[in-house]
């Protein structure tokens, strides 16, 4: 069984009683899963938002842009476990891989459960919390993994036995889904949010307003994000100079990414470069 390091698993679990919005919206390398053990919470993934209560287990796979907000109250308590796929499929074999992960690549990121299943969950993670937190104990590399197996086992069935939800915006949702792929594909060009909203058909006050309440995040922020994310990809991936990756995601201005790029990721494109240990020499 595979040693279980920080790299491959994290649980935590977080009560507040404060107003706990995040101030940004974010993304990152590991799965997700969120587990609401109570209170309130409204969840924004790329372009869709999800509405919690106590019992609901949420499902975000890695590099998704996303942001969780105060919805009823601030008071809250939650559990998240943050997973590498690779330890995933040294858990569940690499003949299950693709079935495990299911949860994290469906048309809908959520389950609601009822209560006897709440319970079923919150005992997979209350001894998953207590075997991570006991280091020394005998067989607990075993354990996590066969108990966070079980979870995902459990999650992909509930997803292939949950009925199709139709969306709540109907054919606005379907349009708000177009506007989102439109920028997702196009994000390296110099997109504008009047010239996008009258593509759309849409009037710029009514696209901001829009926009906002379907992510969370403002149009430009949304755009900064997914060019970050994307320059991101290509400082890991290739040998691009910094100047010419702010030029494939669309930054006319290198000061501007190099000031975006540490916004979105506390740190600079030549930190970040140092961090992934790629070199900074040019393309042939």
């Amino acid at each position: 069984m595979k040693r279980v390091t920080e790299e491959d698993f994290i649980i935590e679990r977080v009560k507040r009683t404060k107003p706990s919005t995040m101030a940004k919206y974010h993304y990152h390398e590991d799965y997700e899963i969120y587990y609401l053990l109570g209170g309130e919470r409204t969840y924004y993934i790329e372009n869709r938002s999800y509405d919690l209560k106590k019992g609901c287990l949420l499902f975000i796979s890695k590099n998704d842009i996303h942001k969780t907000v105060d919805r009823a109250g601030p008071e809250h308590e939650r559990m998240l476990v943050y997973v590498k796929d690779s330890y995933v499929e040294a858990c569940g074999g690499a003949d299950q891989y693709a079935f495990l992960m299911t949860p994290f690549h469906g048309t809908t990121k959520m389950l609601e459960l009822p209560m006897a299943e709440q319970s079923y969950v919150e005992q997979l993670l209350f001894q998953l919390e207590q075997e991570y937190a006991e280091a020394d104990r005998p067989g607990r590399d075993a354990s996590i993994g066969a108990l966070l197996v079980q979870l995902l086992v459990f999650a992909a069935r509930r997803m292939a036995e949950q009925p199709a939800r139709p969306s709540p915006g109907g054919a606005g949702d379907a349009k708000f889904a177009e506007i989102i792929a439109y920028c997702n594909e196009q994000y390296d060009k110099p997109l504008r949010l009047d010239t996008i909203a009258s593509r759309f058909y849409i009037s710029p006050y009514h696209f901001a307003r829009l926009f906002k309440k379907k992510t969370g995040f403002t149009f430009t922020e949304y755009l900064n994000t997914v060019r970050i994310r994307e320059a991101q990809r290509l400082i890991r991936e290739t040998r691009h100079k910094i100047i010419q990756v702010a030029g494939l995601v669309g930054f006319a201005n290198v000061s501007h990414f190099n000031r975006k790029f540490k916004e979105v990721t506390g740190m600079s494109p030549l930190e970040y470069r140092k961090m992934v240990k790629r070199p900074a020499a040019l393309v042939d």
